[in-house]
């Protein structure tokens, strides 16, 4: 192609030139309302400002018709696009859907189509005349078919400038002063167009809609840089009424709807349709107290609606004010507050949790006695879930062994027992060996229950029960269980803040467990290692107690060394010593952990077997002789043989504490003394 560059082509590209760059700043504001399509308007002019100076420039016939084809995308786009525009930023949008966008694009592609084709180019271009008074410039002649595009086109233009123009009248500063704006940038191409497409002696063969464009795209450039036209863009009522999470009403002063908005037909369970002009007591048939009061000037309520979950709703009703300050009617506006109030009652529930935990916490800090911390765990749960029966399960490891030390059913309190965990391990072995809550919601488990047999008004089956794992530094130190008489007795929620308060209980009886350490360090024996007197004292009576409670057979070993003076006299206190500490390190290898083995004083002992009848005591206190008599004991004076000899007896009606229960063992040993060494005698 040959070129001869005009002023006119220049203009046409300083005119493409200042449409680009203004469509990139329009496109930097893409995520606002309209830019986007402005952009792609100022894009389609650039286009069409180009090619149009590309076909002033280029010589031949057929090249300026080739141009002038490629010039009309950008010309029959841009008409569109501005419509697009108009109504995407006055929020008309709802009119953009694909069908009517393919509605209104079918002539400008036809016409592209018609352009395009040589048989039918007649239409639109008739004949091409080179002008007398131009160089290089040819007269486009019109046919029917372009006079035809022209009208359609602006038609389309006239419909966005209306657009404009409508919300222009009806906005408010700043918004009006935005679609002035718009409006003054949208008349130059529009009159710039009338004249060339309808004068044809005005510049014939040359095109100023493009140039008239340059001006308004200068004066969006201004609104850009200048007024906030993308960074404020108007918001209509419609579109308010339409996306208001609150539900909007209006009545009239007869007391009928005019106006609702969608949420507020989604509250009351109507279309648009079914409410507008009924009265407003028809429309709140289901709320008839609400609708007479609506007689007073203003009203904040709130009713529930019977939906699945309940909604819970709060009315607002306010007058509205014509221009003369008269009532012209009502505002009610419905706010579902269901969320609120569900928030606001999770937050009290939460207080209460932490109120309840501060508490265990508080018993963690203070409380030493363990029957005390275990008591504030089991008032503090029940605030929180129904409680039947409660108890913490502290556990040995080392041992295997788990104890009870407080066991809960009825309103009564009562110890519990001592068992290994490996002989049955039952529902508390199963949350030791997890680690893990155990809930069983719905079964008769007879293994939740700690106890081997209880009073009869206790013998109502669970249920429901919840193990909790308490653990200090990964160490498990226990198991509490909540248990309740009926199914399904607890909540998911129930489980989680059990698990929050076990955090907390695992604490406080830990700290109750290394006092009573302490505790019964006091009760130690500094020399032997086993109970002394006072250790003897407490725990024998709880023994005591605990057979007779649960009418289990309890007995009692009291013996001393044979002739364990001469060993004093003889070796030394020291010898005297090694000897002591061996036989109460024999005898305690044979006894149970459950046993209790004390140095009564001097070189006596006694020993209480619980869950022991008189028979099995015997044959204990056999073992025992055995292994010390056929076991010396290694001094630094050699190997010493000794011999023990002891007295052994049961709990009965006649020997109904532990001190009478010591005696009768302590006479059964000295009738054992007045023999040979290493005799035992039964007293029954």
């Amino acid at each position: 192609m040959t070129w001869t560059y005009t002023l006119y082509a220049g203009i046409l590209h300083a005119t493409a030139m200042i449409s680009t760059i203004v469509g990139f700043m329009a496109l930097r504001r893409r995520n606002t309302v309209g830019a986007g399509k402005l952009a792609l308007l100022l894009f389609a002019i650039s286009e069409w400002a180009l090619t149009s100076g590309l076909e002033s420039s280029v010589i031949g016939i057929q090249n300026k018709i080739f141009w002038s084809i490629i010039a009309y995308l950008g010309a029959a786009s841009s008409p569109i696009l501005f419509l697009l525009f108009t109504l995407e930023y006055s929020h008309n949008a709802r009119w953009l859907k694909p069908l009517n966008l393919v509605l209104i694009s079918i002539v400008p592609i036809c016409g592209f189509i018609v352009a395009s084709t040589k048989a039918w180019r007649g239409l639109i271009w008739p004949s091409f005349t080179p002008s007398p008074m131009l160089s290089n410039v040819l007269i486009f002649g019109h046919g029917f078919g372009y006079y035809f595009l022209i009208v359609y086109d602006y038609l389309i233009i006239s419909t966005g400038i209306i657009t404009l123009l409508v919300v222009w009248y009806q906005a408010k500063q700043p918004y009006r002063r935005q679609f002035g704006l718009l409006l003054l940038g949208s008349l130059f191409p529009f009159v710039g167009g009338i004249i060339i497409s309808f004068i044809p002696d005005f510049l014939p063969g040359l095109d100023v809609t493009p140039v008239a464009f340059l001006l308004s795209s200068l004066v969006i450039a201004f609104g850009i840089l200048k007024l906030p036209l993308f960074d404020l863009t108007p918001v209509t009522h419609d579109i308010l009424m339409e996306y208001l999470d609150e539900g909007i009403l209006i009545m009239n002063l007869q007391n009928r709807v005019v106006e609702i908005n969608p949420a507020a037909q989604k509250i009351l369970g109507a279309s648009a349709k079914e409410n507008l002009g009924q009265p407003i007591t028809k429309v709140l048939k289901s709320w008839p107290l609400i609708a007479k009061r609506l007689d007073t000037k203003k009203i904040e309520t709130e009713f529930r609606l019977g939906t699945n979950p309940p909604r819970q709703i709060h009315l607002n009703v306010s007058p509205l004010y014509g221009e003369l300050k008269q009532i012209t009617g009502s505002m009610l506006v419905f706010r579902d507050v269901t969320r609120r109030q569900q928030a606001e009652a999770e937050l009290a529930h939460n207080n209460e949790e932490m109120g309840i935990i501060n508490h265990i916490s508080l018993a963690a800090t203070y409380g030493l006695d363990m029957e005390h911390v275990l008591k504030t765990l089991h008032e503090q749960c029940s605030q929180v879930v129904p409680i039947d029966i409660f108890y913490i399960a502290l556990y040995d490891e080392a041992n295997s062994l788990i104890h009870i030390p407080l066991f809960y059913e009825r309103g009564h309190y009562q110890a519990g027992p001592s068992r290994f965990i490996n002989d049955r391990p039952r529902t508390i072995g199963e949350v030791i060996r997890t680690r893990k809550t155990l809930y069983l919601n719905n079964t008769v488990n007879p293994d939740t229950r700690p106890l081997e047999s209880s009073l009869s008004k206790f013998d109502k089956p669970t249920r429901s029960s919840i193990g909790i794992p308490l653990t200090i530094r990964e160490r498990l130190i226990g198991v509490m269980s909540i248990q309740n008489y009926h199914p399904y007795a607890y909540t998911e929620n129930h489980v989680r803040i059990l698990e929050r308060i076990g955090i907390q209980a695992a604490i406080a009886v830990e700290n109750a467990r290394l006092y009573s350490e302490v505790q019964r360090l006091a009760i130690i024996d500094e020399l032997t290692g086993i109970y002394n007197y006072r250790g003897l004292q407490e725990l024998g009576a709880r023994e005591v107690e605990r057979a007779y409670r649960f009418h289990r057979p309890l007995s009692a070993l009291f013996f001393d060394i044979d002739n364990f003076r001469n060993f004093n006299n003889t070796y030394s206190h020291s010898t005297g010593n090694i000897i002591l500490k061996v036989i109460s390190e024999r005898c305690r290898s044979i006894l149970r952990t459950v046993d209790v083995l004390a140095r009564y004083g001097g070189d006596e002992f006694v020993a209480l077997l619980p869950e022991t009848d008189i028979t099995s005591a015997e044959a204990v206190a056999r073992r025992m002789v055995d292994e010390i008599s056929y076991n010396k004991i290694v001094t630094p004076f050699g190997e010493l043989g000794v011999s023990i000899s002891i007295g052994v007896t049961g709990l009965s009606e006649d020997k109904p504490n532990l001190s009478a229960l010591i005696d009768r063992a302590n006479c059964a040993e000295h009738q054992a003394k007045q023999g040979q060494k290493g005799i035992i005698v039964v007293a029954r």
